[in-house]
């Protein structure tokens, strides 16, 4: 499997040139986020007197501000391990409160999210 090379800039670490992309995208739209949002997908808990930590989704990107909840999570690929912790952070969701989730492959889907997210305001 490739490895994605990470990329830092603006005093931060991204995960990819297409993170990075958006990130900046968004910035030059002046829209306010969140960068790097963790969620729980299930508590921490005891198994055998030991504890099993925390199942987390580190979300690129979470925009609270728009009406309604959009999470945004740039991916090029997606591992099976990642699949599973977006079909468990659904599952969590309440269905008055469902977010927007968009998960862009390129950079032109991350255009089209921008447009979405603005069309918001």
């Amino acid at each position: 499997m490739k490895q994605i090379a990470k990329v830092q800039k603006h005093g931060l670490k991204f995960d990819s040139r297409l993170e990075l992309f958006f990130y900046e995208l968004c910035r030059s739209e002046n829209l306010d986020f969140d960068f790097q949002v963790p969620y729980e997908l299930h508590p921490p808990f005891k198994y055998q007197g030991k504890t099993v930590r925390a199942m987390t989704l580190t979300v690129d990107f979470d925009f609270q501000d728009y009406g309604k909840n959009v999470i945004v999570d740039t991916k090029g690929f997606q591992r099976n391990d990642n699949k599973l912790k977006w079909k468990l952070l659904k599952y969590g969701l309440s269905d008055d409160n469902q977010p927007h989730i968009f998960l862009p492959k390129n950079q032109k889907e991350c255009r089209e999210v921008v447009e979405f997210i603005k069309k918001l305001k």
